[in-house]
């Protein structure tokens, strides 16, 4: 009997999460085949753009690697820890330097109920309390392009307080929460999507309701495999980030 998709996650992240699971529980050894496009094509009836993705997400976290002449083949631990490490030097070399004309704004930074999509990926219960930190790009007209919410655990309420202020964090807030757990960030997850801007959407932009805009999620996890944040957004029109390197 062929696996079963669920949702929501996309199909994608649901064949990746299963190999990824394959491989940390030693199904799948260093060195070992993993299904090829084809295969998972056949096996979760997905199209060939779904299984493609699924593999690249996991190449990109240092799961598995190309084989000449073979395919896809997991990576041994060392190799598994030395692309998590390279993550890590690049979270904190890089920040998000906004393109001439463009800057941000921290508007809020509060308790919030944390609704089911919340809860679910910060692992506490619905209607709980987590940290709410809101921030909008703008245009050098002070139009709005972008705007996102990044969320905590309410429990780092007193452990991390700047998490409740409304300034920046110097060294960003993932690593603001990691270096307060004592905590090493690990690997991240983005995910975006194009979607018809709701009533309240289109007002956060300053657009009309039925606007094309663009949909995020991301997941910033530890070493433990627990999520440091989790973030949503919503944009428009197009927004660039650049790495700068610092000390």
């Amino acid at each position: 009997m062929p696996p079963k998709l669920e949702r929501p996650a996309p199909p994608y992240q649901q064949i990746a999460n299963e190999i990824r699971a394959r491989i940390s529980n030693g199904d799948l050894q260093a060195g070992d085949l993993v299904p090829s496009v084809r295969s998972l094509m056949r096996d979760y009836g997905v199209a060939i753009a779904t299984a493609q993705k699924a593999l690249s997400s996991l190449r990109a976290e240092g799961y598995i690697k190309p084989e000449r002449g073979v395919g896809s083949i997991v990576t041994t631990e060392e190799e598994r820890g030395r692309a998590a490490n390279d993550r890590v030097g690049k979270a904190r070399r890089t920040g998000k330097v906004y393109p001439t004309g463009q800057y941000a704004k921290i508007t809020e930074a509060d308790l919030w109920e944390a609704s089911e999509q919340v809860a679910d990926a910060l692992g506490v219960k619905v209607g709980s309390a987590v940290i709410r930190r809101v921030r909008r790009t703008f245009r050098a007209d002070g139009k709005p392009i972008s705007a996102s919410s990044s969320y905590f655990r309410g429990d780092l309420a007193k452990r991390a307080p700047l998490l409740l202020s409304p300034e920046r964090i110097r060294e960003g807030t993932f690593m603001y929460v990691a270096n307060t757990l004592k905590r090493t960030v690990d690997a991240w997850q983005d995910q975006f999507e194009p979607a018809i801007a709701t009533a309240d959407q289109a007002e956060s932009l300053g657009l009309d309701e039925g606007a094309l805009i663009s949909v995020g999620r991301n997941w910033i996890y530890d070493d433990k495999g627990d999520v440091l944040e989790y973030g949503e957004s919503i944009t428009y029109g197009r927004i660039t980030y650049r790495g700068r390197l610092g000390d």
